[in-house]
């Protein structure tokens, strides 16, 4: 699943959106509950929204981690989400995902996968509306995900979807269904990465800045390095 990903090519967002970007900066460390840019259906805009859920509701409840990733397979069967789908989805800009190795249950090391075909791809996702404990409502989105192929199994039980850009027409058409947009998209392949480890300083909120992507030698979930390759 996606728990962590990047967007340093932020730039190249307007050379397909035709979207005033000067002021956003490159994101090294997007993680759930942080405020990131997503494309709408609203003009084809982009806006800023929390991914899964707002940082004071994801310490008060489990089900926030619920809220970052959805099984497309599952997305299809279900009405209220395929509905959903069709009024508010989004599309989420993305150069790189973190993500962990397991050598055994108690050691992991961590990876940073570097899409190389272009400088952003543009997974899938759907919006939607939540109202706190306080009676505040907010939007945030999440991603679809698909079963990882054999080659990803290794590092992550869920991939992301990408959407063809190349068919924007049909994204943004209103009368567009989930069913229909499955002939445009398709799980990310192992073979499109270039991939290294790094070390596990990402997993910091704190932390948002080029040094997180920068090679390093195999480093556990401590800091410390592994004995495992």
């Amino acid at each position: 699943m996606v728990n962590r990903y990047t967007l340093s090519n932020i730039s190249f967002i307007s050379k397909t959106f035709k979207i005033d970007d000067k002021n956003i900066e490159s994101i090294y460390n997007a993680f759930p509950t942080k405020k990131l840019p997503i494309i709408t259906l609203e003009n084809n805009n982009v806006k800023f929204e929390y991914w899964g859920s707002t940082d004071k509701f994801s310490k008060n409840n489990t089900l926030a981690n619920r809220l970052i990733n959805v099984d497309f397979n599952k997305a299809e069967k279900s009405n209220i989400i395929s509905t959903q789908f069709k009024l508010d989805r989004c599309l989420i800009p993305c150069d790189g995902f973190y993500f962990w190795k397991n050598f055994s249950k108690k050691e992991k090391t961590p990876y940073y996968f570097q899409y190389t075909k272009e400088k952003l791809i543009y997974c899938v996702g759907i919006r939607e509306t939540f109202q706190d404990f306080s009676g505040n409502s907010f939007k945030y989105f999440y991603f679809l995900t698909d079963q990882s192929t054999e080659k990803w199994k290794k590092f992550t039980p869920k991939i992301p979807i990408l959407f063809d850009i190349r068919y924007l027409d049909i994204w943004f058409s209103k009368t567009t269904s989930i069913n229909k947009i499955s002939s445009f998209i398709n799980p990310i392949k192992f073979d499109d990465f270039n991939f290294y480890t790094v070390s596990p300083y990402f997993e910091n909120n704190n932390r948002d800045d080029i040094s997180l992507i920068n090679p390093s030698n195999n480093l556990n979930q401590y800091g410390n390095y592994s004995l495992f390759d």
